[in-house]
Parts: C-alpha cells; sequence; structure tokens
C-alpha cells in the first residue's frame, strides 16, 4: 500500500484559492460543529467513533479540509480507499460538509479537485458517494 501522507496542496486551489489540507488534530473541534451545524443529529460519540477509526487506518481513510485564506474551515469530505471487484482499488469519498457562505460550489470544486489528486498519487479510481441527504435551509448544507 502507497504512503498517503501527501502533500495534496502546497499551494491554494486553481480555481478558488483555498487551502485543502488533510484535518489535523487541533480541527477536530471545528469540524465536528460544522459538521453538527450540517446535521443537528450527529452525536458526539459517533463522532469520536468516527475520528478513532480514522486514527486507527490513516492509509486507509482520511478527512480533507477546505479553508478560507485566514485559516478558516469553509468545509470538509471524508475519503476512504477499499478493493472493489469492478473498478479495482477505489478511493471512496463523501458526504460533503460545506458551510453556506456564498462560495459553495467553490469549497466543494476545492474538494474534489484534492480528490482527484490524491486518488491520482495513490492509483486509485475516484468513486463520489452519492448525496441522498435533502438539504434542509438554513439549517443543513450537505452538498
Amino acid at each position: 500500500m502507497r504512503d498517503l501522507h501527501v502533500d495534496i496542496n502546497a499551494a491554494p486551489c486553481p480555481q478558488s484559492g483555498l487551502l485543502v489540507s488533510a484535518l489535523k488534530p487541533d480541527d477536530e473541534t471545528a469540524a465536528y460543529a460544522l459538521a453538527r451545524w450540517a446535521r443537528p443529529d450527529l452525536s458526539n460519540e459517533r463522532w469520536e467513533n468516527f475520528l478513532c477509526d480514522w486514527h486507527a487506518d490513516p492509509d486507509g481513510r482520511g478527512i480533507l479540509v477546505a479553508r478560507n485564506q485566514r485559516g478558516g474551515i469553509l468545509g470538509f469530505v471524508c475519503w476512504w480507499r477499499l478493493p472493489d471487484l469492478e473498478h479495482g482499488e477505489t478511493l471512496w469519498a463523501g458526504p460533503f460538509f460545506v458551510r453556506e457562505m456564498g462560495v459553495r460550489p467553490l469549497v466543494r470544486d476545492a474538494l474534489e479537485h484534492a480528490l482527484y489528486q490524491l486518488s491520482c498519487t495513490t492509483e486509485a479510481t475516484l468513486r463520489i458517494a452519492p448525496d441522498d441527504t435533502p438539504l434542509r435551509p438554513p439549517y443543513s448544507t450537505l452538498v
């Protein structure tokens, strides 16, 4: 298995100027706040279990975070790697948690760009899970 600790975005995403990087431990609280904003029913226990699974397998799963130039988190997406009979080595991604600030399409585009780069680096087919949760403005911007 290849090393997934790749500098996904040494420079801002070309189209948006947003910075995309792996979630850092210092960002876990802010990411949880964004996830709760999008999904108010997300329990702290479920979030902690998710983080525990992520920490236990950092090469098999991760979280990419999009930030503005001041460092504020505007969105994140989860990814995981699994072999797939149809697609071979596969990098799955979703859901996208994106904060509504007039830049939502740019945030999602920046995250998708970083996922594509990661899939190329790991020689895996990128599959983005369909968004099956309806929008519930103004409480949810799961896109």
